[in-house]
């Protein structure tokens, strides 16, 4: 679900440039020039964050604070204004205000508070006593809907997708909110295990069955009951065990190596790869009636590279899990690191992302990660800080609007504040900033 942000100023200009540029971010934005429209609005939408002006003309920001406070004391509110004084910054603060911004706005600054808040506004959620990251990619949102669809069922799913992208996140999900979830859920990977090794490991043995075999085993199908089996790797599957496994989901029986005894299974089957079957098809690498029974459901998860809204909360997500594991602090990242993040085009993906927050977490010593603590490989990827080319287009946006006031008043300043919306003060600190001549 997007970061909800609410705009509550009585300048169009600044309503309107900033809902811009913070939509640029992937932010849901809406604002409100008048103070009486925003309670009504707050009974009927939930808003994680406000900035709100201080100067408000029906009432005062610091009792509009208050106000939002009783109704939704969980919304986060930013006051950003052009007159605040230490007397109405304390008064906010002792309402609840976590900080204040003057007009002009520092975007880059309360763009980066901005970002660490919409990383710890609940990104993840619990599944049984398991993290799962809740994404606002769309391609993700969609895969997230077919999992809580699929899981409940006895439906066979197959999941594809690049090497580190969390197929097993995907896994562990369907189990644990599936009926088998208080079941045993086993897996193994199809290419760690060698072929003569591998039917042994998946259905069992009988004693004597082949020359090390000096006690009866039970392999998967048997251990997991009516629970999970998580197959992954499967494209590395030899032919001979593809047909073993095709008989299992086709009947729903088996036999041990050397053994007579036709065994029931009613395990769920759940197989993942990052190879491409159909091909495999073509090249009678892989069975094609077998793939038709495990991809009943086929669940897709997109590299990190397709979907970077991701990347920077996902970072925040393992910097303070490796926190705790080694007992550290690590709070923010700069904004250059924060570029290089979300530009950098992980060819491992989640993996390689999480890999990374651990080798930070273990040598940074401050609270904020810079680019000197990055890797040596890392630092040839950094680009200028995206942030660059949406604060350009946020000045030009403004010094358009200004501008526009300053051809229809024909020059005159106090019909041009008028028009905006401000007093004529801060028009002129603004025509200076935008070296606009009258």
């Amino acid at each position: 679900m997007k970061y909800k942000i609410l705009i509550i100023d009585d300048e169009q200009s600044v309503c309107l440039s900033l809902s811009e540029i913070l939509q640029e971010y992937g932010y849901d934005v809406r604002f409100c020039m008048h103070s009486s429209q925003v309670l009504p609005l707050l009974a009927k939408t939930k808003f994680n964050l406000i900035l709100l002006d201080i100067r408000m003309p029906e009432m005062s920001g610091v009792e509009l604070l208050r106000k939002i406070k009783q109704v939704s004391s969980e919304t986060a509110v930013i006051i950003i204004s052009g007159y605040a004084s230490i007397d109405d910054a304390v008064k906010a603060m002792r309402f609840g205000a976590l900080n204040l911004y003057q007009k002009p706005l520092e975007l880059s600054r309360l763009l980066e508070e901005i970002s660490l808040l919409s990383e710890a506004a609940g990104k993840i959620r619990l599944v049984g006593d398991h993290a799962l990251y809740e994404s606002s990619n769309p391609s993700m949102l969609s895969l997230s809907e077919k999992i809580s669809k699929v899981a409940p069922t006895d439906a066979t799913v197959l999941i594809t997708g690049e090497s580190g992208t969390g197929k097993e996140l995907v896994v562990q999900s369907l189990h644990l909110l599936s009926d088998r979830s208080d079941k045993p859920m086993l897996s193994v990977n199809c290419a760690a295990i060698p072929d003569t090794l591998l039917e042994s490991y998946m259905f069992g043995h009988e004693k004597g069955a082949f020359t090390d075999a000096r006690e009866q085993h039970k392999g998967l199908f048997e251990e997991a009951g009516e629970g999970t089996i998580f197959l992954d790797e499967i494209g590395d599957m030899s032919l001979k065990s593809q047909a073993k496994l095709l008989r299992v989901l086709q009947e729903g029986t088996f036999f041990r190596i050397g053994g007579t005894t036709e065994l029931m299974s009613k395990a769920r089957i759940i197989a993942a790869t990052n190879c491409d079957l159909q091909q495999d098809i073509a090249d009678k690498k892989f069975r094609a009636d077998l793939f038709y029974r495990l991809s009943v459901v086929t669940l897709h998860i997109p590299p990190l590279k397709e979907r970077r809204e991701d990347i920077i909360p996902l970072a925040y997500h393992f910097i303070n899990e490796f926190n705790a594991k080694y007992q550290k602090n690590i709070k923010y990242f700069d904004k250059d690191v924060q570029s290089m993040l979300y530009t950098h085009c992980w060819p491992g993906n989640v993996r390689e992302l999480k890999s990374l927050m651990e080798r930070l977490c273990i040598f940074s010593t401050s609270e904020t990660v810079s680019l000197n603590d990055l890797p040596e490989q890392y630092l040839s990827n950094t680009h200028t800080p995206a942030k660059n080319t949406l604060i350009s287009k946020y000045d030009e946006m403004t010094k358009s609007i200004i501008l526009e006031a300053m051809d229809l008043s024909q020059g005159v300043k106090k019909d041009a504040a008028t028009m905006l919306g401000i007093d004529r003060k801060t028009l002129n600190a603004r025509l200076r900033k935008y070296g606009i001549e009258s």
